[in-house]
């Protein structure tokens, strides 16, 4: 295992392409006149999927037209779980192995070309271009106005926060979107502050150890939550709440 490792980091510096790449299909029974399908760079990014640029060493990665898609470098390796780019359409978990990784979000339906340049790079044919097809689809419209039960009024919390409720309801699709990197990405970004919270221990939990606003937001929230998980979403003086499923990133952008 650790050979194999070594040999696909290596890879990354040998001047292949550092776009995500399709997998080989292998041929049964080739025909003479039937070209094998090799593997050739991924040409389509969607929305909430990862597409991810690898290498060992910086690169600059730079998008053409602007405004299309949202490119965010962060350090390798890591490990991925969600939807990934040329898939299946199903929730896979994958090493990165890359020193670099690129992410390229999908912002804006388009067509837009991939320019990727090495650090000290000094010939053309270092460069790496590939065009993608980016399929963001509409936004979702804004949710409607929420109706009172499903409010609770708190204190000023002075920002927007967001509680994820787990409990043993909890199906295992849930639970992949919780732990998932998208979700937490998007809750890091879009946040003032949120909590993974497990029911069943902060309702034995005399939450000392916790802030303030978490407190009170807590003591208002708890007496009124239905069973089940939950996802609480918390405005100022309004805590809003809806059941805690699979589609947390939507539900979120939907009620922002």
């Amino acid at each position: 295992m650790l050979t194999l490792l070594l040999a696909l980091i290596l890879l990354l510096d040998d001047g292949s392409s550092p776009f995500p790449m399709t997998p080989a299909v292998p041929q049964v029974n080739p025909q003479p006149t039937v070209v094998a399908d090799e593997p050739h760079p991924i040409g389509t990014v969607r929305r909430e999927e990862f597409y991810v640029l690898q290498a060992d060493s910086p690169l600059l990665v730079v998008a053409s037209p602007p405004g299309l898609v949202e490119i965010t470098h962060e350090q390798g390796p890591m490990m991925a779980r969600g939807e990934f780019a040329g898939g299946d359409g199903t929730t896979e978990t994958r090493m990165l192995l890359g020193n670099h990784l690129y992410f390229v979000d999908a912002i804006k339906s388009g067509s837009v070309e991939l320019i990727v340049i090495p650090a000290g790079a000094t010939d053309a044919g270092q460069i790496h271009r590939q065009l993608v097809e980016v399929q963001a689809g509409p936004r979702p419209p804004p949710g409607p106005e929420p109706v009172d039960d499903d409010q609770i009024p708190v204190d000023d919390t002075g920002g927007f926060r967001v509680l994820l409720l787990l409990d043993e309801t909890a199906d295992v699709a849930t639970l992949t979107a919780v732990n998932s990197l998208q979700t937490r990405r998007w809750l890091d970004d879009n946040t003032d502050d949120w909590r993974r919270w497990d029911r069943s221990t902060i309702e034995a939990d005399d939450m000392d150890d916790e802030e303030p606003v978490w407190r009170d937001i807590w003591r208002a929230a708890e007496p009124e939550l239905p069973a089940g998980a939950q996802l609480l979403v918390i405005r100022g003086k309004t805590i809003t709440v809806r059941p805690l499923t699979s589609q947390i990133v939507q539900e979120l952008e939907a009620m922002r």
